[in-house]
């Protein structure tokens, strides 16, 4: 088994089950605009940066309009979608075994810096990593290929001793992007048809195997 250094994470659907919050936010910022979706639809954007979901709900490359639509998507998280999450059953112990097997633990989100934070603070989780990286207010770094190069640019990172740890495609192609390995999470918010897209380093169903994964090459 791979004895892999760093480990990059990524937040929703990953780590925690963020869904109701995420939403009701799209939704309060939808219906400003006369569109109402049904939950199951929205929930299929989530990971993907909301620039790209309202230029493709709202049928538009308006940029105010898209600009409006993020700033209600963004008050009404910050107020009320924000914590509507709960941390997954087995993650906050992962983590602890990571960091006390001596790897470096790393979080890119495309979900703002700014709420990345907050959120692992609130679940008292922020200790455990070394570097939070999400996506800045005003869009740059808006990809988990930009994310994912940074961290590895930043921390002068050595790809084979890396991996990504997501659930979306987004996930995948960004570890393909910066040549990296993957693990796909089959308990976040992956759809079928996007796993017939993808051939990620590893499949894992749960924490219990992510956690054979990652701590393997320190447990023989």
């Amino acid at each position: 088994m791979k004895n892999y250094k760093s480990v990059i994470f990524d937040l929703d659907g990953t780590l925690t089950d963020s869904k109701e919050g995420i939403i009701d936010s799209l939704d309060f910022s939808l219906k400003h605009f006369g569109v109402d979706l049904e939950r199951e639809v929205l929930g299929r954007y989530i990971g993907e940066p909301l620039y790209k979901i309202y230029r493709d709900v709202l049928k538009t490359d308006d940029k105010e309009k898209i600009d409006l639509a993020i700033r209600l998507y963004r008050e009404n998280f910050e107020i009320e979608g924000m914590f509507k999450n709960r941390v997954y059953d087995g993650v906050e112990s992962l983590l602890s075994e990571l960091k006390l097997s001596g790897k470096d633990i790393f979080l890119a989100t495309i979900k703002p810096t700014k709420f990345a934070t907050q959120i692992l603070k609130h679940f008292s989780l922020i200790d455990y990593f070394k570097y939070v990286l999400g996506t800045e207010m005003d869009g740059k770094n808006s990809s988990k290929e930009e994310l994912i190069g940074l961290i590895i640019e930043k921390f002068k990172l050595k790809k084979d001793e890396v991996v990504m740890v997501g659930d979306r495609k987004s996930d995948y192609d960004g570890a393909k992007y910066n040549g990296i390995d993957s693990i796909i999470v089959s308990y976040g918010y992956i759809e079928e048809n996007e796993k017939m897209l993808i051939e990620p380093t590893f499949f894992v169903n749960g924490i219990f195997e992510l956690k054979k994964i990652l701590l393997g090459g320190n447990n023989g």
